[in-house]
């Protein structure tokens, strides 16, 4: 009786306890990984997890945990051996158990390392050649957006009105004019309070039209030829916005508009759209 007790306390027990389960199951999941960076197979990469969660199986007790074929287990093991992979201790039943994980896949470790730090060194070297030559390329981005909705396109006007420190420039049709003292006659009065320098253009005479002989009362108005319906900001020859005035019937609304803060674009728009020694004559407009 006795005997037989003692070869029960030595026979391999099958079954995994519940936390055993646990860390092994998350041990597996880690398999693709392996077979990605290792090349092992998914038999042996399974195999090589469940021993370094068991510290040393036979290899029926593999095949359960690992979901690996017992015809499969041993011959998987002898691979995993010539790998350098897995030890088998002498004994019946034969045991194994696992190498070193940082011995084992210190190569492959340090191969990945180098390729790492080898492709950090193009990326580097990409990225200064870039910026050595963008300079000169040909076409250039630009941002520019642009804006659908009235509401939005109004409270952009103000935003970049608002935000003038010195200078704020206004290219208008008689309705841009119109609408643009509606809704943002408050923040040019703030303007002028601060002493920020506002210049009005527009077809609207000061001499005939009564609201433009209230504006010409604060800030510099001038009369110039304004053939589309439009509202041009700009703001400190920073920020600028192009708007399209839309009628329907009686009621007049901004129906478009693209505003941007590159300064390469504000030129080119300033030259189409005002020129204050020429009077600032606009005939056509594409938005």
């Amino acid at each position: 009786m006795m005997d037989r007790k003692a070869g029960d306390q030595t026979s391999e027990n099958p079954f995994p306890t519940r936390k055993n389960a646990t860390s092994i199951g998350e041990l597996l999941a880690m398999w693709p990984k392996i077979v990605e960076y290792t090349g092992l197979s998914e038999y042996e990469a399974k195999v090589y997890l469940c021993l370094v969660g068991l510290g040393s199986s036979g290899a029926r007790k593999l095949s359960l945990f690992c979901d690996v074929p017992r015809t499969k287990a041993y011959g998987t093991l002898k691979k995993l051996i010539d790998y350098g992979l897995v030890v088998e201790i002498p004994g019946a039943p034969k045991r194994f158990v696992p190498a070193s994980p940082d011995d084992a896949f210190s190569a492959v470790l340090n191969i990945v390392r180098d390729k790492a730090k080898d492709f950090t060194s193009v990326v580097g070297t990409l990225a200064e050649t870039h910026e050595a030559v963008k300079g000169d390329a040909s076409p250039k981005r630009k941002a520019i957006w642009f804006l659908s909705n009235d509401r939005d396109i109004k409270e952009k006007c103000r935003e970049i009105i608002g935000r003038s420190k010195d200078e704020a420039t206004v290219l208008a049709s008689a309705d841009g004019l119109s609408l643009l003292f509606n809704f943002a006659h408050r923040l040019l009065d703030e303007l002028r309070e601060r002493g920020v320098e506002v210049k009005l253009y527009s077809p609207l005479s000061p001499r005939t039209n009564p609201l433009a002989r209230e504006l010409s009362y604060l800030f510099d108005v001038k009369t110039v030829e304004v053939a589309t319906p439009i509202l041009f900001i700009e703001s400190d020859q920073k920020q600028f916005l192009l708007a399209k005035i839309a009628s329907q019937g009686d009621e007049k609304r901004v129906e478009s508009a693209i505003f941007s803060d590159d300064p390469t674009l504000l030129n080119m728009i300033s030259l189409l759209l005002k020129d204050e020694e020429r009077q600032a004559l606009v005939n056509t407009l594409l938005i």
